[in-house]
């Protein structure tokens, strides 16, 4: 069952014991003072996961756990912290012990875990693992704060470097394949001392009695607080600009504007953000002259595809690299005409096996080889693409599938906008505005990282109840599915309302 997380951010400093500063309080108030006040203060942030987030963070376990093979006789400390702080004591006073995971340090209300530390030349070598196979430039801020708050407690660290998940382990593979290290000593020890400085600064502000005013930053669009924070009481939020770019932002903020409507006349745009400020300004609905056009291209019987995948760190099966998508499922509404629908096809892959050549010539079959395959997006022509690539005996039949494709999407995008989509044309949006009937709520699964997330568990044997998460699955893809067949079936409408037949 998804959860959703949930924040009481208006609250005062209750009594219960403050909070340690933890990194991803240190690094949330480093972006957003009032957002570091929240991680801290409030008991609940966080509190929730999503069965995607969840699927997650056990990800980063099992490689984290991996990663403790390649320094054999180290000492894994206690998950309590408490505990964690007088084992990692204790580790790092025994020469005998040439490596500790999970050491836990702790000075000034400052608190972190090292993944791995390893004795280094008189000193220590930090490593930090990350589940992911592409470096990024946060992952330096992560590894600085825990060379900080190490090095304060008086750990002398002379390196340090990260973990990443490499593109080319294959399951089966001895664990030290499964990783590439990168060397960061230089960029990290120079971010210590950059925040060093910070360290008094980002203790007051997260343990003050009231919560830090806020103020908008570009990194607010992504912030999960941003509808009970800077985006409250404000429908027609700039955010809502598809497309908004840094610059373009910082010249709205600079005039004091954060609402659509107040945005001058004359102030440079995309042609689609100025039909998105069109449309809020007089509170009507876009319908473009090319809407008939494009959907009387769809050929029938037209066929409404919609695919799932899963994407793990450590493969699933033989012969897949980390991070590939693996096609696990699909629906298929077919119609001899708009919004009558004549047959329903599905497939759900067995989690215990590699099935995409079983998916890819069950796809053949259901699609047939006639008629439009409706898809929302690219992500349809991407998947069978990447089928084709990896199936040469029936490359040419799957090929000509995408021949046959046409996004939905791309004909709303250019079409339609209604204010109620804020900015987004994607299924998820459009859906509640457009086709309300359609009810994701009453299923167990309710979006594709759930979905991705399920049937990695199962694959896994992690599922306590696998028959309920077949169902679930096979409703939610076929619930995305039939909203594709109502939409088309709504803008079909909207034409003839219009007049534009």
């Amino acid at each position: 069952m998804e959860t959703i997380k949930k924040s009481n951010s208006n609250d005062a400093l209750n009594t219960e014991p403050m909070k340690n500063v933890s990194k991803q309080i240190f690094l949330n108030a480093l972006a957003c003072p009032t957002m570091g006040w929240v991680s801290r203060c409030d008991e609940d942030f966080g509190a929730e996961l999503t069965l995607g987030e969840r699927f997650r963070m056990d990800q980063g376990t099992e490689v984290g756990r991996r990663a403790r093979s390649l320094y054999p006789g180290g000492k894994l400390t206690s998950l309590n912290f408490g505990v964690a702080l007088r084992e990692t004591k204790e580790a790092l006073a025994d020469e005998a012990t040439s490596s500790i995971f999970e050491g836990a340090f702790l000075i000034d209300n400052f608190a972190a875990r090292a993944d791995v530390l390893a004795r280094a030349d008189g000193g220590w070598h930090l490593v930090e693992v990350k589940s992911a196979a592409n470096d990024r430039d946060e992952f330096i801020d992560d590894m600085a704060y825990t060379a900080m708050v190490a090095g304060r407690c008086g750990l002398d660290i002379n390196c340090v470097s990260l973990l990443l998940v490499s593109r080319d382990y294959r399951l089966g593979m001895p664990d030290e394949k499964l990783f590439v290290e990168i060397d960061h000593t230089d960029e990290v020890l120079t971010r210590v001392e950059e925040l060093k400085p910070l360290w008094q600064e980002i203790e007051e502000i997260t343990r003050a009695p009231e919560k830090p005013a806020p103020r908008l930053i570009y990194e607010c669009r992504q912030c999960e607080l941003f509808g009970e924070c800077m985006g409250q009481d404000i429908d027609n939020h700039i955010f809502s600009l598809p497309r908004l770019n840094q610059a373009k932002f910082s010249e709205l903020a600079a005039l004091g504007i954060d609402r659509i409507e107040d945005i001058p006349e004359g102030f440079s745009l995309t042609e689609y953000q100025v039909r998105v400020v069109d449309c809020v300004h007089r509170n009507e609905t876009f319908v473009g002259e090319g809407l008939s056009d494009e959907l009387s291209k769809v050929t029938w019987p037209a066929y409404y595809l919609d695919f799932e995948t899963v994407m793990t760190a450590i493969s699933l099966y033989p012969d897949v690299a980390p991070y590939t998508q693996v096609p696990t499922q699909y629906s298929v509404h077919r119609c001899p005409e708009v919004g009558l629908i004549d047959g329903h096809f599905e497939y759900l892959a067995d989690p215990a096996r590699d099935c995409r050549e079983e998916l890819a010539r069950n796809l053949i079959n259901d699609l047939g080889e006639e008629g439009s395959i409706i898809a929302y997006s690219n992500f349809e022509r991407a998947i069978i693409n990447g089928l084709a690539g990896l199936l040469p005996d029936l490359a040419d039949r799957l090929l000509a599938l995408t021949d046959r494709i046409v996004d939905l999407e791309v004909i709303v995008r250019r079409n339609y906008y209604h204010r109620g989509f804020c900015g987004s044309t994607s299924i998820k949006r459009v859906q509640p505005v457009l086709i309300p009937e359609v009810k994701y709520q009453e299923i167990g699964i309710r979006e594709g990282d759930s979905a991705s997330a399920a049937f990695a568990y199962m694959a896994l044997g992690k599922d306590p109840d696998p028959e309920t998460t077949r169902k679930n699955l096979l409703e939610y893809c076929k619930l995305d599915t039939l909203t594709m067949v109502k939409l088309h079936q709504y803008l079909m409408g909207l034409i003839k309302n219009h007049g534009h037949v």
